[in-house]
């Protein structure tokens, strides 16, 4: 069985033209990508999240490392 990958932190956010883009710290692999629009009518036509709501989406994935040091105890 492959080991599993580490995905180093700290992970961060890119902005596109109609998404977030998370990554680790090597920027070699994504780990999500949030989309986002931002005109109303296509934005419920297509149920993409607002910009705003995008982005904070976005950021609490990037804090995931963050909250799984904090269940181990560790401290940054």
């Amino acid at each position: 069985m492959d080991e599993p990958r580490t995905l180093k932190a700290p992970w961060p956010i890119i902005e596109h033209k109609e998404s977030f883009e998370v990554q680790d710290a090597s920027g070699s692999i994504t780990i999500a990508f949030v989309y986002f629009e931002d005109e109303p009518g296509r934005q419920r036509a297509t149920h993409r999240l607002s910009r705003d709501e995008a982005r904070r989406v976005a950021s609490h994935i990037a804090r995931i490392p963050e909250y799984i040091a904090a269940t181990k105890g560790e401290v940054k």
